[in-house]
């Protein structure tokens, strides 16, 4: 197997991707790391309520299509333009629906002037995100080195603007803007990439035909995204929210800005599955085309190695949280420690429902998913409102991994069509270090 052409352009695309991420992890932190020590973490604290109050829809400038158009693109590549066109489309009037549900959010939850503000700059970097649809075609050629590329230079453009704003001792207002400088530059780096490879933008189109059939494949995708993306990004939102009149607005914010710097460091360490299963998608892919057996076979690895994965970063973790933050952002930032060991343990759920997603994708079990999130995202927010006035920002974090608990293992027992892929999981976890079965 090691020594097979598919193998080779595999592993070839993961490294890139791999490599990819250490420099951006390692640009990434290093920057965070000056912007939380500059604004302290009060107004990190609020930079990040502002951003996790626009994440809570990003689903609707992703519009569940990743998967779905990779995968066409892999079956259908003769229709590349026609996909292309009709994704971009839907991603830009998905960002403007964004734009308007946020602006409406800001008055619903009574936001002060700054952080309304700070809300809207953050929400208009969103209508870039059309130019995003590009990956599409690289991962389904699975070229990882063109999509490597050009995040790389997005995240040095990105950087040196924050790292500028800091040198200059800048308002809290301008890195606000910092989102918008980060998919500008994507856009344009995807935009001049894709003219490298001879294409041309002006040759998209669009169809009411493909539409349809986006639309029909993804609108499950789209309210999963955003019962996802709560699930995920509510527990800053909900910790000032429900803090702020025991604590203080002040208060509320610095345990956002404790909170956030813990959830920068995980999400940080879990770049790695993220990489595999992009990279392994296309495969998995084609063995559900070929061979029920071998596609089983890939589904159940992929299992193995997220634990695997999950294994060899979490023990370390729990061990060296603590001195790890306080060496990194010093002392005011030590409550991060705990947070970021007890945060570890949320990598196990992660790990798996990334994995998990290629099953969802590839069985067309678009509703089921859609169904897994909203339970999901109920729960956490019920758990929220019952463990953050009592734990404060640990109480999130116990909720999150909760809901998680639920959504992406427990419910997989309840219906047919998921209860072999519960198997899988138990058994990839189980067997993990089985990976040479691999067919």
């Amino acid at each position: 197997m090691l020594r097979t052409e598919g193998f080779r352009k595999y592993f070839a695309n993961t490294s890139w991707m791999f490599a990819d991420r250490v420099v951006r992890l390692g640009t990434v932190l290093v920057t965070g790391i000056y912007i939380a020590r500059y604004l302290g973490d009060a107004q990190f604290g609020q930079l990040n309520y502002a951003a996790g109050f626009v994440g809570l829809f990003f689903a609707l400038t992703a519009m569940g299509l990743d998967e779905i158009v990779v995968r066409d693109l892999v079956k259908h590549p003769d229709r590349r333009d026609e996909l292309l066109g009709s994704a971009a489309l839907m991603k830009l009037l998905g960002a403007l629906l964004l734009a308007v549900l946020v602006f409406a959010g800001t008055f619903v939850n009574h936001m002060d002037g700054s952080t309304t503000i700070m809300v809207m700059i953050i929400a208009a970097a969103e209508l870039f995100k059309p130019f995003s649809v590009i990956e599409y075609l690289f991962q389904s050629q699975v070229k990882g080195r063109w999509i490597s590329q050009v995040n790389i230079v997005q995240t040095l453009v990105s950087s040196a603007f924050k790292l500028a704003l800091v040198a200059i001792q800048a308002p809290l207002i301008w890195f606000a803007w910092a989102y918008v400088v980060d998919t500008l530059a994507a856009a344009v780096g995807f935009q001049v990439a894709y003219s490298g490879m001879g294409l041309r933008m002006r040759e998209w189109r669009t169809s009411a035909r493909v539409l349809r059939h986006l639309l029909q494949q993804s609108w499950p995708l789209i309210i999963y995204g955003v019962a996802l993306f709560i699930q995920a990004r509510i527990d800053q939102v909900m910790i000032h929210d429900v803090l702020k009149h025991r604590m203080g607005e002040d208060e509320a914010f610095a345990q956002v800005g404790q909170y956030s710097v813990a959830l920068k460091m995980i999400e940080a360490l879990g770049f790695v599955p993220v990489v595999v299963q992009k990279s392994l998608a296309p495969a998995i892919t084609r063995a559900r085309m070929e061979d029920r057996g071998k596609y089983q076979d890939r589904l159940l690895n992929q299992y193995r190695l997220m634990f695997l994965l999950f294994l060899v970063t979490a023990v370390p973790l729990y061990f060296i949280a603590e001195p790890l933050i306080v060496w990194l952002y010093k002392e005011p930032y030590r409550e991060a420690g705990h947070l970021l060991a007890l945060f570890g343990i949320r990598l196990l759920f992660t790990n798996m429902g990334v994995a998990k997603s290629s099953f969802i994708t590839n069985e067309s079990l678009f509703k089921y998913s859609l169904f897994t999130a909203l339970i999901g995202a109920g729960v956490n927010i019920a758990m929220n409102y019952l463990l953050i006035p009592r734990f404060e920002a640990s109480g999130a974090i116990i909720a999150t991994i909760g809901s998680f608990v639920i959504s992406i293992f427990l419910l997989d027992l309840f219906f047919k069509d998921t209860r072999a892929n519960f198997g899988w999981m138990m058994k990839g976890m189980f067997t993990f270090w089985r990976l040479h079965t691999v067919r």
